[in-house]
């Protein structure tokens, strides 16, 4: 066997067939974090010529002039193939020492065991116990933090027609999707100069659910490597507020001819609630602040479309508008059109626990599909500086 660094056409062959695959390992996501600031390597594994394992890594410079290695989403290697995992991580660690690096970092798509919807743990499902074993075996250790990824994240598989895949959601979300499907709510592309719009809702959602968003500059420089190739769409959900008023209108005098119909009392005060309702809906119509175009913002959303998957990375939605369903409406929009294109998975992306308490997970769950444990982050120690770098973070820690 040898190990080599890699061009990225040759890089892109083992990536667009490997089963661990996923777009933070594209040499699109590489040029994003070169313009955060990291330098970009294509290594892998060759044997009679044949490319057995990969990885994109970047490197960023920091204290006394060491590196830290990140492998976002690697290594891209059979981890119960021990021989060739061996091999990849001494090559590896001979190749970053001479780059100045003091550690890898690597968090790979690789689940620890299939789970359900409800996150328990399938019988007799995928279970990658030996390649957890053989990736410490040959010298990486369990990080005690996230680095960058989430561990936990929720997906279906896009199998079914759309009529059964909306079938089988949820009552709310299929109350909600039917409800904003007859309000004058479109779900549109943002053009690169609305980005700021899209980053301030996932931002106002942020503060609420306490999640960090990303700068402008990152959405930006996502743009300008995905959308090119078609392979990212950033959503907007929008209420034409003055159809929607017309909307509320003709439906209150709708029930109020109605009601002067009634004989029965208990109809009327049904009528009445509906009356209330509505009227209180044509009051939130006034309060309203549209835009010139007469639209007003209600969610945000971006979709990267890479390989057979497509991934909502980030969302954001307007609290006060919530009830009218731009966010499920958001995601069956994108469901249908994973369908239509022939996507074979729909990733929600992260969850933090799943728990019936915790907001994102019970929305993403609602949809239907399962929960996916990732395992997690591992560090490989490249130099002894390591340990010392690991010494003062504990100690800040308890500061």
């Amino acid at each position: 066997m040898q190990f080599e660094e890699l061009n990225e056409e040759e890089f892109q062959q083992l990536l667009a067939g490997h089963p661990l695959r996923t777009f933070i390992q594209t040499p699109e996501m590489a040029r994003v974090r070169q313009k955060l600031g990291y330098q970009a390597y294509y290594v892998g594994v060759k044997k009679d010529g044949k490319l057995l394992a990969a990885t994109m890594m970047g490197a960023r410079k920091t204290h006394f002039g060491f590196y830290e290695f990140y492998a976002p989403r690697g290594l891209l290697v059979d981890y119960e193939d021990k021989e060739l995992l061996s091999f990849f991580t001494k090559s590896l660690k001979k190749y970053i020492q001479k780059k100045k690096g003091y550690v890898l970092r690597i968090d790979p798509y690789y689940i620890t065991k299939e789970r359900d919807i409800d996150g328990k743990i399938v019988p007799n499902g995928i279970d990658h116990s030996l390649g957890i074993q053989f990736l410490k075996e040959v010298g990486f250790q369990k990080s005690n933090r996230l680095y960058q990824q989430f561990s936990l994240m929720f997906s279906m598989n896009l199998e079914k027609s759309a009529e059964e895949t909306f079938r089988s959601f949820k009552t709310l979300p299929k109350r909600m999707i039917k409800k904003a499907s007859h309000l004058p709510i479109e779900i549109r592309e943002a053009t690169y100069e609305e980005l700021e719009l899209v980053k301030n809702l996932i931002d106002e959602t942020g503060d609420r659910k306490h999640f960090k968003g990303r700068n402008l500059e990152y959405y930006q420089h996502l743009y300008e490597e995905f959308h090119p190739k078609g392979k990212i769409k950033f959503l907007l959900g929008e209420l034409d507020v003055k159809a929607y008023e017309e909307e509320r209108r003709n439906t209150l005098q709708t029930l109020k001819r109605e009601m002067e119909t009634l004989q029965k009392e208990e109809k009327k005060q049904e009528w009445e609630e509906k009356i209330q309702k509505e009227e209180h809906l044509l009051e939130e119509c006034k309060q309203m602040q549209a835009n010139q175009a007469g639209k007003v913002l209600l969610s945000a959303g971006v979709f990267l479309l890479c390989f057979d998957e497509l991934v909502y990375l980030f969302g954001g939605n307007k609290k006060e508008y919530l009830h009218l369903g731009s966010s499920y409406f958001m995601q069956w929009t994108m469901i249908q059109y994973g369908l239509e294109h022939h996507f074979t998975k729909y990733n929600f992306y992260g969850i933090s626990q799943p728990s019936l308490e915790d907001g994102v997970y019970t929305f993403k769950r609602g949809f239907g599909g399962y929960v996916e444990e990732l395992i997690g982050d591992y560090e490989l120690p490249i130099r002894s500086y390591y340990y010392f770098d690991k010494f003062i973070k504990k100690i800040k820690c308890r500061e």
